[in-house]
């Protein structure tokens, strides 16, 4: 009896793992199906290697210096040649108006401590607007004053990077602003005996003599 067990028990095991081969057998070819499936891509966000470090351009490192101008220098990478130069002159102008936005929020500042008005004025508020309103359609004026592209090695593929420097002229958008301030009564009236208008106007002064 007990030996008419103990074959029991074999056979039934022997039946146990003949059914669990098939299944096993299965989700062993799915994975290996799978990973054939899902080759790996070049990475297009590498790692700065030594080779890139030694390439990249001095005016990267150290943006130029020029009154009256901003500059901001910036990288991307891509399979596209185009597509590189296009990333990394879009994250230079949001650098850019990243900068400018913290400007124009001390300007506005320095203007409430001048004029002696609070920040709930209508005419600050006015003027803040109007600062605003011009800077960003200034923004818009900056050109690509420096690019270079390089290759770069990812297998399986190629990418390239590019290192974009833009140049703003700030002088411009003073002399919009300026010009929007004596339109506006209010505004002129409120800024006029500051010095933070004085130093507009020398600002402006000083475009209109390079540009002359």
């Amino acid at each position: 009896m007990i030996f008419y067990q103990k074959i029991n028990k074999g056979d039934n095991m022997k039946r146990y793992i003949n059914k669990l081969m098939p299944l096993s057998t299965l989700l062993l070819v799915g994975v290996i199906c799978f990973n054939c499936g899902t080759t790996k891509g070049p990475d297009l966000s590498p790692e700065a290697s030594r080779k890139v470090l030694k390439s990249v351009p001095d005016w990267y490192i150290e943006n130029p210096v020029k009154e009256g101008y901003k500059y901001h220098a910036a990288t991307a990478t891509s399979q596209d040649l185009q597509m590189a130069v296009d990333k990394a002159t879009l994250n230079a102008a949001n650098a850019l108006s990243g900068q400018m936005e913290s400007q124009m929020n001390a300007v506005v500042k320095r203007a409430q401590e001048e004029t002696g008005l609070g920040a709930d004025s209508k005419i600050i508020d006015q003027f803040s607007k109007t600062q605003e309103q011009i800077i960003s359609i200034s923004l818009k004026d900056y050109s690509i004053v420096k690019k270079e592209i390089q290759e770069e090695r990812s297998d399986p593929g190629n990418i390239y990077r590019a290192y974009i420097l833009i140049e703003w002229d700030e002088g411009a958008a003073q002399q919009r602003l300026l010009n929007k301030i004596k339109e506006d009564e209010q505004i002129y009236t409120m800024m006029r005996s500051t010095e933070l208008f004085d130093e507009m106007e020398e600002k402006v002064g000083a475009y209109r003599n390079r540009n002359n």
